[in-house]
C-alpha cells in the first residue's frame, strides 16, 4: 500500500510539475502555439520588409524588384492577407511584362496572380487571365493562347473599352488562324469589327479586322460571305486612299466570282451581308454581277485594271499593275 501511495504520490508530484512549466512558458510567452504566432509575424514583418525593398526598384531595376517581389510572395504566403498577396502578384505580373522576351514567364506570373484575385476582385481577375492569354499569343503558343483567350471571355467579363476589346478578339482570332480555326477565327474578327464600328479614328483597324475576317471565311468555304467582307474591306480602304490594300481585297473576290463557276454555285452572291456588317457598293463589283460568275470575274478584274491605269504611277500602283495583270492572265488561262 506504502508503495502504491509513493507511486501515486510520485504522479501527482509529477503532474504538478507539468502544470507549474507550462504556467511558466505562458507567463513568459513561450508556449508552443505563441511561438508559431511569433515565427508567423517575424516571417509576415520579413514579407513586408521586401515587399518595400521591391517597391523601389519597380521602375527603375526590374531584376532585384522581381527577385524581391518572388521572395516577399513565398514567404508571406499564408502569414500576410490575402489581398495583400494578390497586390503582390500583381506588381511581380508589372515588373515581369515590362522585360521583353518573358512572355511564357509573364503568363505563368499572370495566372498566379489572377487566381489570388478570385473572390477579392472580379475586375483584377479577369484583367490577369487577358494578360496571360495575350502573352501566349506573342510567345507564340497559340493552342494555350486560344484556349486561355476562350476561358477569359466566358467568364463574361469585359476589364477593357471597345477598342481594347476589339484588339484582343483581334489577337485571339489571329491564334484561331494558327491553329486552322479558320470559321471560329472570322467570327472573332467579325465580333472586334463590330465593337470599333463607331468609334471614330479606327477606320485602319476596322478595315483590317474585314480584311481578317473575309480571308478567314474564304478559306473555310464561306465564299458568299468571304465576297462581301472583302468587297467591305475594299471600300474600308479605299476611303484611307490605300490602294494596295483595297486592290488585292477586289482581286480577292473577283476570284471568288471567277471560281465559283467552276464550283456551279451561285459565287458571289453577298447573300449574308449582315455577318460581316458589309455592303457591297463597289461599282466595278456590282457591274460584274450582272453576268455569269466566270463572266463576274473577268468583269471585275477588267475594272480593277482599268482603276490601277488611271492612278499616278507610283511603285505602289506599279507593283499591284504586275500583279494585276498577271492574275488576269491567269483568270482568262483557266477560262479556256
Amino acid at each position: 500500500m506504502a508503495q502504491t501511495t509513493a507511486a501515486g504520490g510520485d504522479a501527482a508530484g509529477d503532474h504538478t510539475h507539468g502544470e507549474s512549466v507550462a504556467e511558466e512558458s505562458a507567463a513568459d510567452g513561450e508556449g508552443p502555439g505563441d511561438a508559431v504566432g511569433a515565427r508567423g509575424a517575424e516571417e509576415s514583418c520579413d514579407a513586408l520588409a521586401l515587399a518595400d525593398l521591391a517597391a523601389t526598384h519597380l521602375l527603375d531595376d526590374p531584376g532585384p524588384a522581381e527577385r524581391h517581389l518572388r521572395r516577399a510572395l513565398l514567404i508571406g504566403d499564408g502569414t500576410l492577407p490575402a489581398e495583400h498577396l494578390a497586390r503582390l502578384g500583381s506588381q511581380l505580373v508589372m515588373v515581369v511584362a515590362g522585360q521583353s522576351g518573358r512572355e511564357r514567364e509573364l503568363a505563368d506570373v499572370a495566372l498566379r496572380a489572377a487566381a489570388r484575385w478570385e473572390g477579392i476582385s472580379a475586375a483584377d481577375a479577369s484583367h490577369l487571365s487577358f494578360v496571360a492569354a495575350r502573352a501566349y499569343h506573342r510567345a507564340g503558343r497559340h493552342a494555350a493562347a486560344a484556349a486561355q483567350f476562350e476561358r477569359s471571355l466566358a467568364a463574361g467579363s469585359a476589364p477593357y473599352p471597345d477598342i481594347e476589346m476589339a484588339l484582343l478578339r483581334g489577337q485571339y482570332g489571329k491564334s484561331l488562324k494558327f491553329l486552322g480555326r479558320y470559321r471560329a477565327a472570322a467570327g472573332q474578327f467579325i465580333e472586334a469589327a463590330r465593337l470599333v464600328r463607331d468609334v471614330p479614328g479606327r477606320s485602319e483597324l476596322r478595315a483590317e479586322l474585314a480584311w481578317s475576317a473575309a480571308s478567314a471565311l474564304d478559306t473555310c468555304g464561306e465564299d458568299d460571305r468571304a465576297y462581301t467582307a472583302y468587297l467591305h474591306a475594299a471600300e474600308l480602304w479605299g476611303e484611307l486612299d490605300r490602294v494596295g490594300p483595297r486592290i488585292r481585297c477586289l482581286r480577292a473576290a473577283a476570284w471568288l466570282q471567277h471560281c465559283a463557276a467552276t464550283a456551279g454555285t451561285a459565287g458571289a452572291s453577298a447573300t449574308d451581308a449582315s455577318a460581316t456588317d458589309a455592303s457591297a457598293t463597289d461599282a466595278s463589283a456590282t457591274d460584274a454581277s450582272a453576268v455569269g460568275p466566270s463572266e463576274a470575274g473577268l468583269r471585275a478584274m477588267y475594272g480593277i485594271l482599268a482603276e490601277l491605269e488611271e492612278l499616278d504611277p507610283t511603285p505602289e500602283v506599279a507593283v499591284e499593275l504586275t500583279n494585276t495583270r498577271r492574275q488576269l492572265a491567269d483568270m482568262e488561262a483557266g477560262r479556256d
